[in-house]
């Protein structure tokens, strides 16, 4: 046996088996937190992945390249399935790698650069705009307790853009009122933040909790989730939906208005105002930045304007072009 075949029948030994390597990441999203829902969604596609593999002769994850990566992608780019689909076969690819890499498993991302397909094409969600968010949060009779807790509702979901999982979730001392902030205990993927309450959220937060919310909870004294129903039960994100529903029709609004909505609305009008787009990833949850840049998306002419008036090279070409042409 030459040295040469003597280093190959080594490496033969460390194989990275991808079934085995997948059923440890399946655990690993387990440990995390991911939705029981999202790690069956990610098994499917990683099963196609390995099929793929298998066509290949490719046994061993270690020897996927960025070029096998890129086939794979086109492979799934001319099958007749929608958009978010080809992206679903493309998503757990990545995070898998990113797994492998991050826990030092791999030296090289084969997916580094790879976007998740439908990033570049798939239409945006609903997106409110001022005017019609300032309607939705008008909706609500204000002389009547379950009102005052949708105002509530939808001024934490505007000022915060929790998802409306974390929304049910929220427990009453993960209010600050002080401090004017929201702790998420119980945030996509295990992990917790701190959020920033603005001050229509403090202030129906405040009277939803003095008038509302006891008087409810008469009837279930043990319950610590914050937002409750008139049985002193906690809400649950149908009867959100719900009231989002009939709130829309009410304000005139055409568009779809769901929890999301409001998540997306809440994104998009910080951006248009200037917010990092950094600090809207961590207002958000988001782990990757790529998934809050699909906010950019919505309004680009907003975004511009906001870079030319804050950009110093912009803002100083722009004003010698104002100065030419008075000249």
């Amino acid at each position: 046996m030459s040295k040469k075949d003597g280093l190959s029948g080594k490496t033969g030994k460390e194989e990275m088996d991808v079934v085995v390597t997948v059923l440890e990441f399946k655990h690993h999203m387990k440990a995390r937190g991911y939705a029981e829902a999202t790690i069956k969604n990610y098994s499917e596609n990683l099963d196609l992945f390995k099929l793929y593999l298998d066509e290949q002769n490719i046994p061993d994850l270690r020897k996927v390249n960025h070029r096998l990566i890129l086939d794979y992608q086109e492979g799934v780019m001319n099958k007749p399935l929608a958009m978010e689909s080809k992206a679903n076969r493309i998503r757990p690819v990545k995070r898998l790698f990113e797994y492998l890499t991050e826990s030092h498993k791999l030296l090289i991302n084969p997916t580094e650069g790879i976007v998740e397909t439908s990033r570049k094409n798939r239409k945006i969600g609903t997106v409110l705009t001022i005017d019609e968010m300032k309607k939705l949060l008008d909706q609500p009779n204000l002389s009547l307790r379950p009102h005052i807790r949708n105002r509530a509702i939808m001024e934490v979901m505007y000022s915060t853009g929790i998802r409306i999982k974390e929304l049910v979730s929220l427990e009453v001392y993960h209010v600050d009122l002080k401090d004017q902030v929201l702790y998420i205990r119980k945030g996509k993927g295990g992990k917790q933040r701190v959020v920033p309450l603005g001050k229509g959220a403090v202030k129906y937060l405040k009277e939803y909790l003095e008038h509302i919310r006891p008087w409810w909870a008469r009837k279930n004294p043990k319950e610590r989730r914050l937002f409750l129903n008139h049985s002193g039960l906690p809400l649950n994100g149908d009867s959100v939906r719900a009231f989002l529903r009939l709130y829309r029709i009410a304000a005139g609004i055409k568009k779809t208005v769901s929890p999301h909505t409001l998540r997306r609305t809440c994104a998009t009008h910080m951006l248009q105002q200037g917010a990092d787009i950094r600090y809207i990833q961590k207002l958000l949850g988001h782990k990757y930045l790529s998934t809050t840049q699909t906010y950019t998306k919505v309004m680009p002419l907003d975004l511009k304007k906001t870079h030319n008036k804050t950009h110093p090279n912009t803002r100083d070409q722009g004003a010698g072009s104002r100065r030419q042409n008075e000249d």
